[in-house]
């Protein structure tokens, strides 16, 4: 019988992009955090950006105190020249790498929550409707959100009844499959997303293949060469490996509990058993000396 294997630590050098560990380093650097996400920014959408500000790991409240929640691995503004984050053209994206193929049903859900609480984050009292930004949701994926094979999807909301007509609500949601193939009517911009996204999943030579690459590499190299990136990783899998040993002995604990109880269980089963069988032999017993009493004397009316 093969044994289950054991959850082993992947050293730093083999870790990819799109692991959460790297992949928040990255971007907690002021410096090469702005310039990864331009990189990726700029290659998805396919143009230059102007000035940007980010924020990593970007902690959003619920509504109330209640409320579920977020964090965003990243949080990028594109700024106008006067720095107003209130005005028609600025745009706002959140770049979300995962892994997690179990997160695939519910990721238009957690799409539609994330931004909702963007727009809560980002319109203010007395604010027109019209002043919220546009806004931009990449995920950058290891599995196939929606099961077509498929390099780039992106959804936007549309008039169901009247798909011609125009309904801008400034929402872009793209999700990108590193392993999705490219449209058939694909472009050099298309094959740059394409090997952008190679990378990210898996960060090796082999995958360094023109120039966004060669920059992204750098930045990767970089920052897995910090000393003080090493020392975190290894307390963040001590942490891991602790917390992987709490649920193990909860699980042994809850475990040997259903022993006991289904230990106790079957002892009052066999206890009712024996009581039902010292019963039925009273009643057949009782049922005898009836039939003699009355073989004897008679029915009793």
């Amino acid at each position: 019988m093969e044994k289950k294997k054991e959850n082993i630590m992947k050293p730093l050098e083999e870790m990819n992009l799109i692991d959460d560990f790297l992949f928040t380093e990255v971007m907690t650097d002021e410096e090469n955090g702005q310039k990864a996400c331009r990189i990726i920014l700029e290659t998805v959408l396919k143009r230059k950006l102007g000035e940007i500000r980010f924020e990593c790991q970007k902690v959003v409240p619920g509504v109330s105190e209640t409320s579920h929640g977020i964090r965003l691995d990243t949080f990028i503004r594109e700024l106008t020249d006067d720095g107003d984050n209130s005005i028609p053209g600025i745009s706002i994206y959140d770049i979300e790498p995962d892994k997690r193929s179990a997160n695939r049903d519910s990721l238009p859900k957690r799409a539609r929550y994330y931004g909702d609480l963007m727009d809560v984050q980002l319109l203010e009292k007395s604010v027109d409707y019209e002043m919220l930004p546009e806004q931009v949701t990449i995920f950058i994926l290891s599995y196939d959100p929606f099961g077509k094979d498929a390099m780039y999807y992106e959804a936007r909301t549309m008039l169901i009844t009247h798909p011609d007509t125009a309904y801008n609500d400034g929402v872009r949601r793209i999700f990108l499959y590193a392993d999705g193939k490219l449209p058939e009517d694909s472009t050099e911009d298309d094959l740059r997303i394409q090997k952008l996204l190679k990378y990210i999943a898996r960060s090796t030579d082999d995958n360094i293949t023109d120039e966004s690459t060669v920059a992204l590499d750098k930045i990767v190299r970089q920052t897995k060469s910090k000393k003080e990136v090493g020392v975190k990783y290894m307390k963040s899998w001590e942490r891991e490996k602790e917390l992987i040993e709490d649920v193990r002995e909860e699980e042994r604990k809850n475990t040997e509990a259903e022993r006991r109880r289904a230990d106790e269980a079957e002892k009052r089963a066999e206890s009712a058993e024996k009581q039902i069988k010292s019963a039925e032999k009273q009643i057949n017993s009782l049922n005898k000396k009836l039939a003699r009493y009355i073989a004897k004397y008679g029915d009793v009316i």
